[in-house]
């Protein structure tokens, strides 16, 4: 490859030649720019990287924990600090943490602390910084507080070598990256050889809004990049003029099949139930629409939509609340159920339905978690305020109480 004295861009390839010749150790190929918005909980990233500088790559994507430490025992409070330590998996580190103590009225101010990705907080490291002493010990001192809420987020280190060679210049690979995100700002650190101080960081938020894979931008699939993929990959989308969808899609799309909960298609591998390529469009499209795509399976789920008497208003938005692939949260939902009701009904965080009344972090006689769809249902109801229950609100507190 020919150097230049000017700042070169191979389009499509995303490789940039700098004013002295020399080569990004780390280059994001797909997508060819930050995304501010991402719409699935899964995301491909395909990054060129230096043989000589980067025979690994630490891949550090984000990871969140909301859990409530129960405070009401001497012996609760001595297993706080081992209770904490597990939050914490293998090669994790710290980015936020916030605390809020339970008292009789509800939860107190938080208190947080926040630390950089090059700050490398891990919890041992943690454990020997006063903030983190002030929360033991504001814990063990707990008099009136029954428990103590604690969010944790952080980001998750992977190293990843690798076979690929980039096609398109010597002395480069290929990392071909199935990832996880997490509701909200991701912020995803690739450093070559593990040298934080050299990282690259891809920056999207996931949002649970839905958009028509047409109308976004910076796709694989929309891309002049996949066609130049297409003399080499046979079965692409693309590759035959869309005549048909033969490509093995987890083969790039491992993270969609490798969550905990699998959209049955998802499962079977039968991607081409709701996606199709479009020749005219010259993208993956889901022809019929949602919800038009979601009905064709769930027909009970259309008509509790259309036919009841109080109707959820974004029931027929199928994917403002479930992910179409899978995720880590039963029911194929976006995040854990209270987060995503009170996304939209913020005044009813706390005290709903009436004082004290705990929204999460109890189990039911069932086994399963109390949640807003414990009494709601989310989609349609022939009872008032989409209740489960007839005969108003006592007869839904009769089933606890």
């Amino acid at each position: 490859m020919r150097k230049s004295a000017v700042v070169i861009v191979i389009l499509g390839l995303g490789l940039v030649l700098l004013g002295d010749g020399s080569v990004s150790p780390v280059t994001i190929v797909v997508p060819a720019g930050n995304d501010s918005v991402a719409y699935d909980q899964a995301l491909l990233l395909v990054v060129s990287a230096s043989k000589e500088s980067s025979p690994t790559l630490l891949v550090s994507t984000q990871w969140q924990k909301i859990q409530l430490f129960d405070l009401r025992s001497d012996k609760s409070k001595e297993d706080f600090a081992r209770d904490f330590y597990n939050l914490f998996g293998s090669g994790t580190t710290l980015e936020f943490l916030s605390y809020s103590f339970k008292v009789f009225k509800g939860y107190l101010t938080p208190d947080s602390m926040s630390f950089s990705y090059r700050d490398t907080m891990n919890i041992r490291t943690l454990w020997k910084r006063p903030e983190f002493t002030k929360l033991y010990k504001a814990v063990q001192q707990a008099e009136e507080a029954d428990a103590v809420l604690i969010t944790v987020r952080g980001w998750a280190d992977t190293t990843y070598t690798t076979p690929y060679d980039d096609p398109n210049a010597d002395g480069r690979s290929f990392y071909k990256l199935s990832l996880q995100l997490i509701p909200g700002l991701n912020q995803i650190y690739l450093a070559p050889s593990g040298d934080r101080n050299n990282a690259v960081v891809y920056t999207t938020s996931l949002v649970r809004e839905y958009k028509p894979t047409t109308d976004r931008t910076n796709l694989f699939h929309n891309s002049v990049t996949e066609q130049s993929c297409t003399p080499c990959h046979d079965g692409l989308p693309s590759a035959d003029s869309g005549a048909t969808m033969k490509a093995d899609c987890p083969v790039c799309h491992k993270a969609i099949g490798g969550e905990t909960y699998l959209h049955s298609p998802v499962e079977m591998k039968e991607c081409a139930s709701c996606h199709s390529w479009s020749a005219q469009k010259h993208a993956v499209v889901v022809e019929k629409g949602v919800p038009g795509v979601c009905y064709t399976c769930h027909t009970d789920r259309q008509a509790q939509v259309e036919n009841s008497k109080s109707i959820h208003p974004v029931a027929g938005d199928c994917l403002t609340c479930h992910s179409p692939h899978g995720s880590e949260h039963k029911h194929n939902l976006k995040d854990d159920v209270y987060s995503l009701c009170t996304s939209c009904h913020e005044d009813q965080k706390l005290n709903h339905p009436v004082g004290r009344h705990p929204l999460r972090f109890v189990k039911l006689k069932s086994g399963d978690e109390l949640s807003c769809v414990s009494c709601h249902n989310p989609h349609g109801s022939e009872n008032d305020h989409l209740l489960r229950f007839a005969g108003g609100g006592m007869e839904v507190c009769s089933q606890c109480h």
